[in-house]
């Protein structure tokens, strides 16, 4: 008869003691109770920063709130990074400056996306808590585009014009080099103009930029393409749908000039142009 009382939690002979609630239950409650307090929180946060009255109290209070959140399990255990292809994970461990262990409801995620963002490689980021203890890092790097030869020197740039600091540029060899007053602003609208007509775009080698204005396009590192100001996009196309039907380009020229678009001018070799005065000449 003892072993029954022991295993139902009967006491005999005193105060009947309270029941108490399964595991699971108790789970959810100190879950529920965590997340209140976090939300709390953050209204307190926001509601003193709209009051002006963050003042030395106030973070007292934080920090202490913050510290037994962390020890309550919201701090940082791991971090997670998606799309850092060429960004190196050291650098981005030190742009983001966080230590294990550190509570997580206290990080400033709009500070830590504005370093990530001011490394080389990314174009834009975002830094986002996964309660209640992983951050995770989301990156869009650039996308190498160009060449840009400027003040004599070489650097990378991306598809939209922006430099990418300190990058080797060996491996990008088989960019095209562009250079020209504005050129690095104006790639962006060269990209567009030459995926008109991506097979012929595949074979561009250099772009320079005139005026601010137009652009001439080196084809095969040997043939000049000199584009209007005025819609170079369909003279672009023009010129491909040409080049399939005559390999124009792959013949003996120096430069095609396709800016007035009622008659477009082949312009030879020096050396072939004397070729064929003589041959003219019935010499």
């Amino acid at each position: 008869m003892r072993r029954i009382i022991h295993r139902l939690g009967l006491s005999i002979g005193g105060p009947r003691r309270r029941r108490r609630l399964p595991k699971w239950a108790r789970k959810g409650l100190f879950g529920l109770t965590i997340l209140a307090g976090i939300a709390a929180y953050f209204v307190v946060i926001a509601q003193l920063s709209r009051n002006g009255q963050i003042d030395d109290h106030y973070a007292a209070a934080r920090g202490w709130l913050s510290g037994q959140l962390a020890r309550a399990g919201f701090s940082v255990n791991s971090i997670v990074a998606f799309g850092a292809s060429k960004t190196e994970a050291q650098a981005l461990r030190i742009a983001l400056d966080v230590a294990e262990g550190a509570p997580i409801v206290d990080l400033d995620l709009s500070a830590m996306r504005h370093k990530v963002e001011a490394l080389p490689w990314v174009r834009v980021a975002s830094v986002e808590r996964s309660l209640p203890d992983r951050l995770i890092i989301r990156i869009v790097e650039r996308q190498p585009a160009a060449l840009l030869q400027e003040n004599g020197r070489l650097s990378l740039i991306d598809s939209t014009g922006a430099p990418i600091e300190n990058a080797a540029l060996t491996p990008y060899a088989n960019l095209p080099t562009v250079t020209g007053p504005g050129a690095a602003a104006a790639t962006p609208d060269l990209l567009k103009i030459l995926h008109e007509a991506p097979i012929l775009a595949a074979r561009v080698t250099a772009a320079t930029r005139f005026g601010e204005r137009r652009w001439d396009v080196k084809v095969d590192d040997r043939v000049w393409v000199r584009l209007p100001e005025d819609d170079p996009a369909t003279a672009w196309k023009n010129l491909a749908t040409l080049d399939v039907e005559k390999s124009v380009l792959n013949r003996a020229l120096e430069a095609v000039d396709v800016r007035d678009p009622r008659q477009w001018s082949f312009r030879l070799p020096p050396g072939m142009r004397m070729r064929l005065a003589i041959e003219n000449s019935g010499s």
